[in-house]
């Protein structure tokens, strides 16, 4: 799903950023470059917590299926 037209940002986009440990709301605006506002409208900003959350879902996942080494 598209959760920014103006930049081709997929809800894929910001799970691959959980993954890599990019959790924070600031951090996750300026990686995907949504807090630009000359090129960007700003409608997802205004979903930016509901896209951490995302994010830091699919970090927990991937932080828990990576299998412990000894």
């Amino acid at each position: 799903m598209y959760i920014c037209v103006c930049k081709g940002i997929k809800e894929s986009d910001v799970e691959s950023l959980g993954r890599a440990g990019i959790t924070c709301p600031n951090k996750l605006a300026s990686t995907l470059g949504i807090d630009d506002e000359d090129n960007c409208c700003g409608r997802c900003l205004n979903n930016i917590n509901e896209l951490a959350t995302i994010a830091s879902r699919e970090h927990k996942r991937h932080c828990t299926s990576v299998p412990i080494q000894t």
